[in-house]
């Protein structure tokens, strides 16, 4: 009797054990429910502050974007000077060999920018059917990279800042190389990421 008395009791704390939860789970359940919760409302605020501070600094490009178009001149007879300066001294250009695009990081302080910029060289050679010499091509690069590096979007977004990289530019392929002369640059591709 004693024994059959034992054993209900095993029986009744075993039932009473399964059945009442264990105060561990109930805490990890609180605990995973208030770091879900954390974490949706912190992704939630960081959404919402990056879109903030995208909007106030789309509104600050397209108000540098509009000084610069400001800048373009609308009659060629009022800014005939700004145009001229734009285009490159031609007149003895034979040949003209393409140069892959530059995609540069630009010098802004505030804020991380990009150049897509592609360029051709104009040279003073009559035009060959083979492709042009490889370490003229690199180190006419290699020198236009040196010069683009240091440069911001401030400075060559204006006609102006645009017509005096070209000339930087320009000195920098002839200080390059010798063989072919390089006698113009022409930018065909500008694009600044504001």
């Amino acid at each position: 009797m004693e024994d059959s008395m034992a054993k209900q009791a095993k029986e009744n704390t075993i039932e009473e054990n399964e059945s009442a939860p264990k105060p561990g789970r109930k805490l990890k359940k609180l605990i995973i429910l208030i770091f879900v919760i954390l974490l949706i409302g912190g992704g939630g605020a960081g959404f919402y502050l990056w879109s903030r501070s995208g909007t106030a600094q789309k509104a600050e490009n397209v108000e540098k974007v509009s000084k610069a178009a400001e800048e373009i001149p609308e009659d060629t007879s009022k800014s005939g000077k700004s145009l001229k300066s734009a285009l490159p001294e031609d007149q003895d250009v034979k040949n003209i060999i393409e140069i892959q695009p530059f995609i540069v990081n630009l010098a802004d302080k505030d804020q991380a920018r990009y150049l897509r910029m592609t360029i051709s060289l104009g040279v003073g050679e009559e035009g060959k059917t083979e492709k042009p010499d490889q370490l003229f091509l690199t180190r006419v690069r290699n020198a236009m990279l040196s010069v683009l590096y240091d440069k911001s979007s401030d400075e060559i977004l204006s006609i102006e800042g645009k017509a005096d990289l070209r000339k930087e530019l320009l000195k920098a392929a002839q200080a390059a190389a010798d063989e072919p002369e390089v006698l113009a640059i022409y930018i065909t591709d500008f694009i600044v990421q504001l």
